[in-house]
């Protein structure tokens, strides 16, 4: 039998057109696998604009502790699915996965923040991106 603290509780929601995996609990080497399950299924599920990834948020905030089990999984996630999907991680101050991550250094491939209007003004949205301007060149308007 399992004790509270091997168990890491999962949610899935939608938080302004962008899917999130709330996390609550451990991430560790016996609960990695049901988070890797979780991802997998919501990347597979989730889908952006035509053409371009989309992203997934992992909502860590409730998680006061991640090992390398954990640490391993958000590299393999950025690497198997960046094609498709982009991951930003939403943690809480002052915590273990806090310094864990910034010693990592992984802010420097995921994009981490501590509220959704962080992520938000980091560029996270599964919004369309504003389609380019129309001009005409300058040598075309010079032969007109």
């Amino acid at each position: 039998m399992q004790s509270d603290a091997e168990v890491l509780k999962l949610e899935t929601g939608d938080e302004a057109g962008i899917t999130v995996v709330r996390a609550v609990g451990d991430i560790d080497l016996s609960t990695t696998p049901s988070l890797r399950e979780m991802m997998e299924r919501m990347i597979s599920q989730s889908t952006g604009t035509e053409g371009t990834p989309h992203y997934i948020v992992l909502d860590m905030r409730e998680v006061p502790f991640i090992d390398s089990a954990g640490l391993a999984l958000l590299v393999e996630v950025r690497k198997r699915f960046y094609s498709v999907c982009r991951l930003a991680l939403l943690i809480a101050a002052a915590t273990q996965p806090e310094r864990v991550l910034k010693l990592g250094r992984f802010d420097t491939f995921l994009t981490i923040g501590y509220s959704f209007p962080e992520l938000k003004a980091a560029g996270v949205t599964n919004e369309a991106p504003p389609a380019p301007p129309i001009t005409t060149p300058v040598s075309a308007m010079a032969a007109a």
